[in-house]
């Protein structure tokens, strides 16, 4: 296995190619003992050669190209000795040699400063092809840092223009290429050029080097999660890929073109590809974490990757907040607003007297003022907190050497000090901090990192005395993150990193002010002719650390709440990924399970009965009844002359709901097979019903919802409706959702009839009602129109109000949706439109046109499955905004209704050979028949 990497280089160095040597230790032997002869791999690249022993047991060699005198062939004349009968002699004569990784230990390089020769022979190649490469590296060596890093560009220019990307590597020949261009792959430190290809189905790299673990990456189009525009190096030419590799894992990949129009052509062409959205809409994941969706930890991170935060680049690294700050007491008390950090304030805020001693220095300052010289997050401060997780890092950002043992990150109580006492100490925290194990506060590989002046080695990192261990440690932290205090305060340190305080009067007013150069744009590079000046602000720039990009003008909205404390605790000790709350089991796609068709008409309504009956409803008056454990048609019903417009089968209830045509209602009680006689209810039919907490609301073509009380679904009140609401056009859909403890009576109510005024109601002031209804519980009730508005009404104590009119689409609502919570609601109408509206803001959060009208829906708040105009079946994950399955030809003609059940018994049969527990899908079409569908997870 080859030891080397990118990483023993200086950073961003390239390594072009190796060739198979000998080293001979002792060339002027004239008989060379075998001990004498070191096989291995010479590796050709921009500043340095590096000889890699075959032998782990052996340190590899650099040569740093600045320190070598002299690089030859050697010919037979040159010398006397056994090797004058050799051919393909290289020899280099180096001032100072880098010995690396001796018995592969990881520990700080030995340098050894003295002029030193070392012969190589060629064993398969010949030395001219390794020669001629490395005396023009060996010549731009000689030059300035800005002239070298200019030829060395030529070179690798040069070298990527004669290569190709090799086609043999496609998966499919039938492949269109779409684009093809030479990028580079990256990540922290390293950078590795290649060739870029795009083709209708795959991204392709193509590495001009052997280093990479497989020949080519591949990643295929439909895997792209999201897509990002970065900044590298200070310009926008980065573009990082977050996609499903393997096995399903999420994995990455960070590259750079050669210049901006470059990367938006290929990021455009991506899009272009699979017509999918680039990344989730700011609007909508601040909505999701402003109700709880998202947790802290979750929600930073987005951020971060907005404002071009990369866990690929240490000089744009993610940044979380120190939110702790008691580091001293025993027990952490997290219930307590003293255990906090101010979130309103900067971290170089926090600490009066040192703020009022910058505030004295600053106006001793020239021109460009600043409070802080320091920044938050460095290259150097990534590494500070993760130097005994990732070494190899630290050893290439400081040229093969640790910091000094004191100045290392040996305690959290002394760090937490330093920032917020020390005058050029102003480091926020990493998101480590806050996910498991916590294993970069351990000196697991047992590296050596010398020992302080108080005599003791520097080994694991001191916790602060509430803490166990790391795992601990990073659990109560995590536990701080998603508290209430966090929540509520949050946006504040939000608003200084990524937001309105970031810069300008705002930043000067919270006292955020930092060295000019951290901030994007203060220097226009591209624009200083003077090459040596230009290089030096990128160094500096980079030292200095930068701002991320600013993505918030105005002030961020506050967290409406905190995660539930149980999910908390999963969260913090690793237990869960928590991105989204999801009731149904993730569904991937559905499957066929049985077919019905003993209907006349067209499906009109369906709902389950009980978890193990299917009752369907049609225009020609029937209703039957399908058992799911044996998939037989159980019962069939003729119920009245007028067709069924829809059904509701209450939860633990023996009775079912039906609206009709005609203008009534009517109850159908499944286990004595009796039907009471229908109750009139509109004035004109009866379109719509939904059923929550006790409570039926029924919508109707005479513009009204009206909402009446039932004895546990299997009846409705004598007393009349509770509440009449007006839409002033014919209602199409209705959805209601109720305190389902708000008649404290209800479970002692009789079956009764429905009992209407005279007049049938269509006038009455239901604003006041009298408190015979018994109705002191509260709750929501949304209707849509023929005329695209979606009504929500909030029912409270016998009183209504209507809470929001939304024009939700251009034409007809077909239906509306509350999710659990009953902060949103999703809508499908005749203009093609999917939609999610937040009730608390009033927003749109989600919009999408699926191609055909949206006749059915089925929600859990997170995933919808939808049915269609045009007969297909569609599964959504709204939060993602992905189609994830689809199934275009489900019905002949519209999909008339979905019903969801997230569990049902089945016991063996003809379809069912085997007993399970999973998810079905029932819908119903134009087309006649009931199609059961089985969930795949």
């Amino acid at each position: 296995m080859d030891r080397f990497s990118l990483l023993l280089l200086e950073p961003g160095e390239v390594y072009f190619e190796d060739f198979k040597v000998v080293y001979h230790i002792r060339p002027e032997d004239k008989q060379p003992q075998i001990q004498n002869e070191v096989p291995g791999r010479l590796k050709v690249c921009s500043k340095c050669a590096v000889f890699v022993p075959f032998s782990h047991a052996l340190p590899m060699l650099k040569f740093p190209l600045a320190d070598c005198d002299t690089i030859e062939e050697w010919t037979p004349k040159s010398f006397q000795s056994a090797l004058a009968y050799k051919q393909e002699i290289m020899f280099i004569s180096c001032k100072q040699t880098v010995e690396m990784l001796s018995q592969s230990i990881i520990a700080p390089y030995k340098f050894r400063r003295q002029k030193e020769t070392f012969v190589f022979s060629f064993t398969y190649r010949k030395v001219a092809d390794c020669l001629s490469q490395i005396q023009q590296l060996h010549r731009a060596s000689s030059l300035p840092p800005v002239e070298q890093n200019g030829m060395l560009a030529v070179i690798v220019y040069s070298r990527q223009s004669r290569s190709s990307f090799d086609t043999s590597w496609i998966d499919n020949l039938q492949e269109k290429i779409i684009m093809q261009t030479v990028g580079n792959k990256i990540s922290p430190l390293v950078l590795n050029p290649g060739r870029i290809l795009l083709t209708c189905k795959r991204l392709y790299f193509q590495a001009y080097n052997n280093l990479e673990t497989e020949p080519v990456i591949k990643i295929k189009l439909s895997n792209i999660k999201r897509i990002f525009r970065r900044r590298y190096l200070l310009r926008p030419q980065g573009l990082e890929i977050e996609y499903e590799g393997s096995k399903g894992i999420a994995s990455h990949i960070y590259i750079s073109l050669t210049k901006p129009e470059d990367r938006d052509i290929l990021y455009d062409k991506i899009i272009q590809q699979e017509n999918f959205q680039a990344s989730q809409d700011e609007e909508s994941m601040t909505l999701k974490w402003q109700h709880g969706i998202l947790s802290n930890y979750d929600y930073l991170i987005y951020l971060n990757s907005l404002a071009d935060r990369s866990f690929n680049d240490l000089t744009q690294y993610p940044v979380f907040p120190w939110v702790i700050q008691d580091y001293t007491s025993p027990t952490l008390d997290l219930d307590s607003d003293k255990t906090y950090r101010d979130l309103t304030k900067p971290i170089g805020a926090i600490n009066k007297e040192r703020l009022e001693f910058l505030k004295s220095r600053r106006e001793d300052l020239p021109d460009e003022k600043y409070l802080y010289g320091s920044h938050y997050s460095t290259p150097g401060f990534v590494l500070y907190y993760l130097v005994r997780k990732v070494p190899e890092y630290m050893l290439c950002l400081q040229n093969g050497r640790f910091d000094h043992p004191d100045r290392m990150f040996n305690s959290i109580p002394t760090t937490w000090k330093n920032v917020t006492t020390h005058l050029s100490d102003f480091k926020e925290l990493v998101p480590q901090f806050y996910q498991q194990p916590g294993d970069f506060l351990t000196n697991s590989m047992g590296i050596d990192f010398g020992v302080r002046q108080d005599n003791k080695k520097v080994g694991d990192v001191e916790l602060p005395p509430w803490a166990l261990n790391p795992e601990d440690f990073v659990s109560k932290l995590r536990q701080a993150l998603e508290s209430d205090y966090v929540s509520k305060n949050l946006h504040h340190w939000i608003d200084l990193i990524f937001g309105y305080k970031q810069r300008g009067e705002n930043a000067e007013l919270s006292d955020n002010v930092f060295y000019p150069l951290c901030y994007e744009g203060s220097v226009d590079l591209d624009s200083i002719p003077d090459l040596e000046e230009r290089y030096g602000l990128e160094v500096q720039i980079s030292e200095f650390g930068q701002i991320p990009k600013q993505i918030l003008h105005r002030p961020h909205p506050q967290r409406y709440t905190s995660l539930p404390r149980s999910l908390v605790t999963e969260l913090s000790a690793g237990k869960q990924d928590y991105s989204r709350s999801s009731h149904w089991i993730s569904i991937k796609s559905l499957v066929r399970e049985s077919d019905h068709q003993s209907h006349k008409e067209a499906i009109s309504a369906l709902c389950i009965y009980q978890d193990y009956m299917v009752v369907s409803a049609s225009q020609d008056s029937q209703v039957k009844l399908y058992n799911l454990r044996n998939c037989t048609v159980e019962r069939s019903v003729h119920m009245k002359t007028m067709s069924i417009s829809s059904i509701i089968c209450p939860h633990k209830s023996n009775s079912m709901l039906l609206g009709c045509w005609d203008s009534t209602i009517l109850s159908y009680n499944v286990y004595t097979a009796m039907a009471a006689p229908s109750v009139p209810a509109h004035s004109d039919a009866v379109s719509c019903l939904a059923w929550s907490g006790g409570r039926l609301a029924s919508g109707g073509w005479d513009g009204r919802i009206r909402v009446w009380l039932c004895d546990k679904g299997e009846g409705l009140d004598g007393s009349g409706a509770l509440y009449e609401l007006s839409l002033g056009s014919a209602v199409t859909c209705v959805d209601i959702l109720y305190d389902e403890i708000s008649s404290p009576d209800n479970t002692n109510l009789d079956d009764s009839e429905l009992s209407v005024e005279p007049d049938g109601c269509g006038d009455t002031d239901q604003t006041d009602l009298d408190e015979s209804v018994n109705d002191i519980g509260c709750g929501w009730v949304a209707g849509g129109s023929r005329e695209g508005e979606v009504y929500i009404w909030r029912l409270e104590g016998g009183r209504f109000s209507l809470s929001q009119q939304i024009p939700a689409h251009k034409r007809q609502v077909n239906c509306v949706l509350f999710n659990e919570n009953g902060n949103r609601i999703l809508t499908g109408g005749s203009d093609f439109l999917l939609q999610v509206h937040d009730l608390e803001t009033g927003t749109s959060v989600f919009r999408r046109d699926i191609g055909e009208e949206v006749t059915a829906l089925a929600w859990d708040g997170d995933q919808a499955i939808v049915g269609g105009g045009r007969g297909s079946i569609q599964i959504w994950n709204l939060f993602d905004n992905a189609k994830i399955w689809e199934e275009p030809k489900a019905h002949t003609g519209r999909v008339t209704s979905l019903v969801m059940n997230p569990g049902v018994t089945r016991a063996p049969g003809p379809t069912s050979p085997t007993a399970d527990n999973k998810a079905i899908l029932v819908s119903g079409g134009e087309d006649r028949r009931v199609i059961v569908w089985k969930t795949l997870q």
